[in-house]
């Protein structure tokens, strides 16, 4: 069985420069050492095994420090029936990572509009002319606008979104536009926001599938059967895939054939598994993998702009570089999509929301110390703290993609997996090796070792 294999550690580069801070909110980096040792390397690489070897862990994982490649590991199968391994030119499902490529576009394209004056219903001319028209883009963005989050509505993942419209016509609405008004109109919810938009942090993947329709309707200038090149999936082609050379990337389509996608797997103990819509196989693989299950089906496009994409760790890779450029962004663009906004209300950790990204800041000297996390963040001297932004998407039942950019080190921390047992273990190897990275020890929280404990 050639399953569990390592690809040969790659040590590049062992000492590095001081890097320029990337985090447009600050000017110099608090990182005090920016140097990932070879001790480092030998915790990042029994951190990965303690995984690996258990079988909690199906994926690949990888880390850079500016263009180069420090460190890759790949375990588990990219496909069972097949008798393939995972390699970095697995295509992974990302998920809500998505959600920053959204934000991306939607900020070019309203470049110099303020955003907390834009309104939803002067973008979207069929929105009910109701209270949550009246949200900001900024609002919208920062997952603070009060309109409901269709993923907690599981008949939403059986027929909607599809291109081309397949139900009213007469409403003149394509697939996309016509799931949002189903489902992010806020009609259920006595048409107005559940809350006073900006007050506080709820998560809606409602707000980027608007956002996703914002592009479409800015892009073609109209509504309804619009033609392929105003299509969510081929904006951010051109916008982004195709300028950063990020060939390997793009939005999945059930009806695709992809070269190296990996194949979704879920244990048949995962405790999400009973409410899956798209009933999974009654029995698993070979061994030793009788008890793992092949990814229930959802359709893709009721993720779409909140979380429809895929990609490989190299091409996640461009995606990071690019961004401490100006080629994709402008610093003020990157000054506003890396700032912290909405406060998610975590007792662990000091951790905001962006414009598609969560912001968040640790005490550099200190593990476990939470960072000063006033709701409002200008209240606080967050300069003080080191500041990285990250994202941990999953797709139902099988994808899990954990990327980080330590932007004050111009490194990245990716942890990307086909796999779920709980579904936490691409976050509790990220969070080990961030903790490696920041302060030298794998700091493994109790959650974690009791996942690698019940294998």
């Amino acid at each position: 069985m050639k399953w569990l294999m390592y690809s040969k550690t790659k040590i590049l580069i062992l000492c590095f420069l001081s890097l320029i801070l990337a985090s447009c909110l600050q000017k110099k980096s608090v990182a005090k050492n920016t140097e990932i040792t070879a001790s480092q390397l030998e915790m990042i690489e029994t951190t990965v095994r303690d995984y690996c070897d258990k079988m909690v862990f199906f994926g690949t994982i990888y880390i850079t420090s500016e263009e180069s490649t420090v460190y890759e590991a790949n375990c588990g199968p990219q496909n069972i029936q097949y008798d393939v391994a995972n390699t970095k030119e697995s295509k992974y499902r990302i998920g809500s990572n998505t959600k920053a490529f959204a934000s991306t576009v939607l900020l070019r394209m309203l470049e110099g509009k303020d955003l907390r004056e834009e309104k939803v219903g002067d973008y979207l001319p069929w929105f009910p002319k109701n209270q949550c028209a009246d949200v900001s883009l900024h609002d919208l963005l920062i997952m603070s606008s009060g309109i409901d989050n269709y993923s907690n509505n599981e008949q939403v993942y059986d027929n909607y979104g599809w291109r081309p419209y397949l139900y009213d016509q007469t409403l003149n609405l394509n697939g996309p536009e016509d799931f949002s008004n189903r489902f992010c109109t806020c009609t259920e919810q006595d048409n107005k926001p559940s809350f006073t938009p900006g007050s506080k942090y709820e998560y809606s993947n409602c707000n980027y599938y608007l956002v996703g329709n914002i592009i479409e309707q800015l892009a073609a200038g109209s509504q309804g059967d619009i033609s392929r090149q105003f299509w969510f999936r081929n904006i951010v082609k051109e916008q982004i895939l195709d300028p950063v050379n990020m060939t390997e990337s793009g939005a999945f389509s059930a009806i695709g054939i992809y070269q190296n996608m990996t194949t979704g797997y879920i244990s048949n103990q995962n405790q999400y598994l009973p409410l899956a819509n798209g009933r999974p196989p009654l029995t698993g693989g070979p061994a030793p993998y009788e008890n793992i299950l092949v990814n229930p089906y959802s359709n893709p496009l009721v993720l779409y702009s909140a979380g429809d994409m895929y990609s490989t760790v190299e091409d996640m890779h461009k995606w990071d570089q690019a961004l401490y450029t100006d080629n994709i962004l402008n610093e003020a663009q990157k000054l506003a999509a890396f700032a912290p906004y909405s406060n998610t209300g975590s007792t662990k950790e000091c951790e905001y929301y962006g414009y598609g990204w969560f912001v968040t800041y640790i005490d550099p000297n200190q593990y476990g110390k939470v960072a000063d996390c006033p709701a409002d963040p200008t209240e606080a001297n967050l300069r003080k703290y080191e500041k990285f932004i990250q994202y941990s998407g999953s797709y139902p039942y099988s994808w899990v993609t954990s990327f980080n950019r330590l932007i004050e080190r111009d490194q990245s921390v990716m942890v990307f997996s086909n796999y779920v047992k709980t579904g936490t273990e691409s976050d509790c190897i990220a969070g080990e090796i961030r903790n490696i990275i920041f302060y030298s020890d794998k700091h493994r929280t109790e959650a974690c070792q009791t996942v690698l404990n019940d294998a």
